[in-house]
């Protein structure tokens, strides 16, 4: 009987161990980077370049919560940038600030307690642009995004190894991706390898053709 009964124990456990080895393995795959090399030449002719710490909009909040443009605001730095270069050089749309994008952002609710944006809100906010959620990086439709104009926002993490941050992905040269950095208050674009190439997330936001 108490072999029976240790039989029955072990197996639990190696049940129990095996579930919680499965979803420490499911939680963690978000962080399994893709390693990002252009497949072809892309070129930008005017990017618009922001930076987040920007003093017209650094001390703004992110709705009602208590960060602020200057501390977490590169997601939104990001998009206000991607549709303003794609205004500059294909005419669709308009220039819009990281600033005035975030008091939109803010009035129309698309900011959690957290300062983080839900995109199911963000068409609500935006219905003249179009909203990519994409359920995994692809080098691909990154390629196929550069093709039409429009600026894929990928999720990195800062020097490869730090706290994660967005940047948005303008164009190519010698063979790596070059982007806008919302960190970056040089006024050039920078190499997406400063961040070792490897992206977690991909987003994009553009104008309706």
């Amino acid at each position: 009987m108490k072999k029976k009964f240790a039989i029955i124990f072990a197996a639990f456990w190696a049940v129990v161990l095996g579930a919680g080895l499965g979803l420490k393995a499911y939680w963690n795959q978000g962080d399994r980077g893709v390693y990002l090399v252009p497949q072809r030449e892309h070129s930008v002719e005017e990017p618009v370049l922001y930076h987040q710490r920007d003093e017209r909009w650094s001390k703004d909040k992110l709705g009602d919560s208590s960060y602020t443009m200057g501390s977490s605001g590169c997601l939104t730095t990001c998009i206000a940038s991607a549709l303003s270069t794609q205004y500059q050089n294909t005419g669709t749309g308009r220039e819009i600030s990281p600033g005035e994008l975030n008091q939109l952002f803010t009035d129309k609710g698309v900011y959690n307690h957290s300062g983080d944006i839900v995109w199911d809100k963000v068409k609500e906010a935006l219905p003249e642009a179009e909203v990519l959620v994409a359920s995994q990086v692809d080098t691909l439709e990154i390629e196929d995004l550069l093709d039409k104009g429009r600026y894929p926002i990928v999720k990195v993490k800062i020097g490869g190894n730090g706290a994660g941050h967005w940047v948005a992905i303008m164009e190519t040269w010698d063979k790596l991706y070059r982007c806008m950095d919302p960190l970056d208050d040089s006024g050039h674009l920078t190499s997406l390898n400063d961040h070792e190439s490897v992206a977690y997330r991909m987003r994009c936001v553009y104008w309706a053709d």
